[in-house]
């Protein structure tokens, strides 16, 4: 079985996340051993990068022994990022404001380049719908302590630090949204254009009035049997009886009705696998693969049962005529509609609403 777009997608997703978590247990083991070195590092400081380790390993563990959780985890792991962000965000930002002998640009964390790194990460984990509405909030809790409490302190403002704090929460974020946004747009329209293709894709292979397959898709579906020796395979050809007649008596527009109630009764006997086609005009092609081709004309003899079984509108009974053969080894296409038509020719001969077979019956 083929892998499909979203299985890879979701497949790079998983290594994704598996690599980000490491990187994240890397980095946390990274920070603990910078802060155990400092002669004096606040308690909190102490206490959160260990606990990252040990929640990025715990989620590596989990994720590794199944697989298909890697949404949950995607939600559990910016969760946790944002939370060891914002936490001593607000916790120094209220402590400076409190205590007259503390600068919050002394005491804060860097974390403009955290909050870079989680809404990079938001754009590759998330929906785009989810990515901008999370990435203006997290913007938001994120900047507003800070921003505010800088306004109230223009002396800590006009430090390097404070400067390069406005900056970062300020324009370069607002510039960062942006991007944001431009992705999800530009994602929108990858998303549409990719529906469209499928769309075309599938209206050049189908007919437009049945639905069924049209004779450009049956003719490169039998070209692909034909490459494949050891698949065998065999074609049905229907042609309704006294279709012109039907045309002239009751109109184009019955005629078509005729048409979409016969490939509907086909394609509601056929068999998973059986493959319909309108090759034109009133014929119709069965194909059918794999073992089932030993009971073809059985097969053909239910759909003749079928179309004939039931009145068709205003149009009242309507029967076709079965043209049947077995692909032989080494035999054309060619040479296989052509025995086909021959069968459906002598059908017709006979005196219509019949099943002939090309060749031997098995």
């Amino acid at each position: 079985m083929q892998c499909t777009p979203d299985d890879a997608t979701e497949d790079l997703r998983y290594q994704t996340v598996l690599l980000s978590l490491g990187v994240i247990a890397f980095g946390g083991l990274v920070a603990t051993a910078l802060h155990g070195l400092e002669r004096w590092t606040h308690p909190i400081s102490l206490v959160i990068p260990p606990l990252t380790v040990a929640a990025a390993l715990g989620q590596f563990a989990y994720l590794f022994g199944r697989p298909g959780r890697t949404r949950q985890v995607i939600g559990l792991s910016l969760g946790w990022v944002s939370l060891i962000m914002l936490f001593p965000e607000y916790f120094f930002t209220l402590e400076a404001a409190l205590s007259p002998d503390k600068q919050l640009i002394e005491t804060l964390p860097p974390i403009s380049s955290g909050l870079f790194l989680l809404t990079t990460g938001m754009i590759v984990f998330l929906r785009p719908r989810q990515l901008v509405r999370l990435s203006f909030l997290l913007w938001l809790v994120t900047a507003a302590p800070v921003v505010v409490y800088l306004l109230l302190h223009p002396l800590e403002l006009q430090s390097p630090r404070g400067q390069d704090l406005m900056f970062a929460l300020g324009p370069a974020m607002a510039v960062n949204i942006c991007f944001v946004l431009f992705y999800t747009r530009l994602q929108d329209t990858l998303d549409r254009l990719a529906l469209e293709r499928i769309y075309l894709k599938e209206s050049s292979e189908r007919d437009v009035l049945t639905g069924v397959f049209n004779r450009r898709a049956g003719e490169q579906l039998l070209q692909a049997l034909e490459s494949r020796p050891d698949e065998p395979f065999g074609i049905i050809l229907c042609d309704i009886d006294h279709f012109k007649r039907i045309n002239d008596t009751h109109g184009h527009a019955q005629g078509d009705q005729v048409l979409r109630e016969v490939a509907s009764r086909f394609q509601a006997h056929l068999r998973q696998g059986d493959v319909l086609i309108r090759w034109g005009g009133e014929e119709f092609v069965v194909v059918v693969t794999g073992k089932g081709v030993d009971s073809l004309k059985v097969l053909a003899e239910r759909l003749r049962q079928v179309i004939g079984g039931e009145p068709i509108g205003t149009v009242g009974r309507v029967t076709a005529s079965f043209g049947v053969a077995q692909h032989r080894p080494a035999e054309s296409r060619q040479d296989l509609f052509d025995r086909a038509d021959q069968a459906l020719y002598q059908a017709k001969n006979l005196g219509r609403n019949q099943v002939v077979w090309a060749g031997v019956t098995p």
